[in-house]
C-alpha cells in the first residue's frame, strides 16, 4: 500500500492522517469545513476520536482511507475515500475532501482529489470515483470538475442533498488489474 502520494509538479502531498496531526487539524477547521463535510469534527475530542478510528482503518486495509494533504510543509487540509458506502455500488469509491482558509484557492484540493483517484487504482474492483457535492457548495463541485469528475445526477433529480459526479479511475478495467 502506498504511504504517501507526491503531485506530479511536487506541490501536494498526500500521506496517511494520524493522531498526531489532531492539534493541527482541530486548528485548521473554520465554519466552511465543518459546514461542508459530513460528520465534521469541530472539538479536540471528537477530533482525537475520529483519528483513532482513522488509524484502525488504515491498520486494517480499509473501508476507508484518509489522507493528511500536505503543502508547503504545512497540513492544508484532509481528503477520505471510502469503498464498500450505503448508496454505491460494488466498483465505486466515495470521495470527501476539505481545505483549511490559508490553502484554498491554490490549485491544491484539484491536485489531492486527482492522486486519491490514483490511489484508488490500487484497490481491487474499484473502477470509477464518486464525489457527492451539495448545489450550494460551488467550489467543491469546481475543484471535483478540474480533476477531471464529470455530472452523474443532480440533486433535485434523486431527490437527494447532493449532485453526484464521476470518473474513471483506470483506463484499464477493474476486472483485467
Amino acid at each position: 500500500m502506498i504511504k504517501v502520494l507526491y503531485s506530479d509538479d511536487g506541490v501536494v502531498m498526500l500521506r496517511p492522517l494520524t493522531m498526531q496531526d489532531a492539534e493541527e487539524h482541530h486548528a485548521g477547521q473554520d465554519d466552511e469545513y465543518v459546514t461542508w463535510l459530513d460528520d465534521a469534527e469541530s472539538s479536540e475530542e471528537s477530533v482525537r476520536s475520529h483519528l483513532a478510528d482513522v488509524e484502525k482503518a488504515w491498520e486494517a486495509g480499509g473501508p476507508f482511507y484518509s489522507f493528511a494533504i500536505v503543502a508547503d510543509g504545512k497540513l492544508a487540509g484532509t481528503i477520505t475515500t471510502e469503498v464498500g458506502r450505503e448508496g454505491l455500488e460494488n466498483n465505486q469509491a466515495d470521495i470527501v475532501y476539505g481545505l483549511y482558509p490559508a490553502t484554498r484557492g491554490r490549485g491544491i484540493a484539484t491536485r489531492a482529489v486527482m492522486l486519491v483517484v490514483s490511489f484508488l487504482d490500487q484497490i481491487p474492483g474499484i473502477s470509477e470515483a464518486i464525489t457527492r457535492v451539495n448545489p450550494e457548495n460551488p467550489k467543491s463541485r469546481s475543484v471535483a470538475e478540474r480533476a477531471g469528475f464529470e455530472p452523474m445526477t443532480t440533486a433535485e433529480a434523486e431527490a437527494d442533498e447532493n449532485d453526484w459526479l464521476s470518473t474513471r479511475v483506470s483506463l484499464v478495467p477493474a476486472e483485467q488489474r
